[in-house]
């Protein structure tokens, strides 16, 4: 019977993780509170309490949740590449379809803007969702820099090069607005910076 209480319990947990990042990521004007996830829910604040504990808790729920539904974008951004234009071009290809993606950018969006606020919630960021996405483009381009005779930690930077000018440029245009303001062709922008990524290691 135990068994069968603690199975209950996580597909409760699992089916209250759809519902919480359903609101995570919706048009909102500011944080969420523990009583506002509840009320969106459709649950009591006291059954957010009794599955994850406080809004704390809630957040870094959310944003393993959403971890866990990139696990396969995460794999096919790791997949080596003997050639770095190749590595390149075709991981951002794969970004495109993540900025095509609303719940792409938006889970990206709460995840900062929850960050900011809070340390602890930083640290689940980037130990569920940022660092795994380094690691993932340092594989990726890890057998052509290593050809062209680069260490460790120029593949870091690398990656880190990669990864941080397509996140910036979703926050940009989307978190910021800025596509009211100068609007982006994120494709244009994309195939720009293979151009200049790929070629800046030869």
């Amino acid at each position: 019977m135990a068994a069968d209480g603690e199975t209950d319990h996580t597909n409760r947990k699992s089916e209250l993780l759809r519902l919480l990042a359903a609101t995570a990521v919706a048009d909102r004007s500011g944080p969420v509170s523990l009583r506002q996830f509840a009320i969106r829910a459709g649950v009591s604040e006291p059954t957010l309490r009794h599955h994850f504990g406080d809004r704390q808790a809630v957040v870094i729920a959310i944003i393993e949740h959403f971890a866990r539904q990139a696990r396969d974008f995460l794999a096919a951004s790791a997949a080596p590449q003997a050639d770095l234009d190749a590595a390149v071009h075709g991981y951002l290809n794969l970004a495109l379809q993540g900025v095509e993606n609303p719940v792409f950018i938006q889970a990206h969006s709460f995840a900062l803007v929850e960050a900011i606020h809070d340390p602890v919630v930083a640290r689940a960021y980037l130990d569920a969702i940022v660092e795994p996405s380094l690691k993932a483009l340092e594989a990726r381009l890890a057998p052509a820099l290593t050809a062209q005779g680069r260490q460790a930690e120029d593949i870091r930077h690398a990656a880190l090069s990669l990864y941080s000018s397509v996140i910036f440029a979703i926050l940009h245009q989307r978190l910021l607005r800025g596509q009211e303001a100068r609007p982006l062709n994120m494709g244009d922008y994309f195939e720009t910076l293979a151009r200049l990524l790929s070629g800046a290691g030869r």
